[in-house]
């Protein structure tokens, strides 16, 4: 009875840590740039040769933290298309669906079309006009 209770708490544990990973990455991002400013000033800033800009640093956090969004957009764009192809083969009982993004390039043709109403315009003109004063 004692393995089972610590087997859960092992288990929850181990959840509330991956859970807390996923949370705290943009904290660990702010913490590592703190942490390590005056590396990143005089080695890793793309502005290091121009301190007119009074950059110091910034640009190397903004980078950081752009990539980590876009991880973050790429991984939840994938689990949502792994959904879709869950929700898909449970629907309609395929085994295999492909979805591989094809590009197809249309080409138009430009086309010169006429049109023959069979009408006179100067009936219609003589039909229709302003009134008279």
């Amino acid at each position: 009875m004692v393995s089972i209770s610590n087997s859960k708490r092992g288990i929850a544990v181990f959840l509330l840590v991956l859970t807390s990973i996923r949370i705290l990455i943009i904290p660990v991002v702010y913490l590592d740039f703190e942490m390590n400013k005056e590396y990143i000033i005089q080695n890793l800033c793309e502005n290091r040769f121009k301190p007119e800009l009074n950059c110091d640093g910034h640009c190397y956090l903004a980078n950081k933290l752009n990539k980590v969004a876009e991880d973050n957009a790429r991984n939840e764009a994938d689990k949502q298309g792994q959904n879709f192809k869950k929700i898909l083969q449970e629907t309609f009982h395929y085994e295999t669906f492909d979805f591989t993004q094809t590009f197809t390039t249309t080409y138009t043709i430009p086309t010169v079309f006429t049109y023959n109403s069979g009408y006179d315009l100067a009936f219609s003109t003589s039909v229709f006009h302003p009134p008279s004063v």
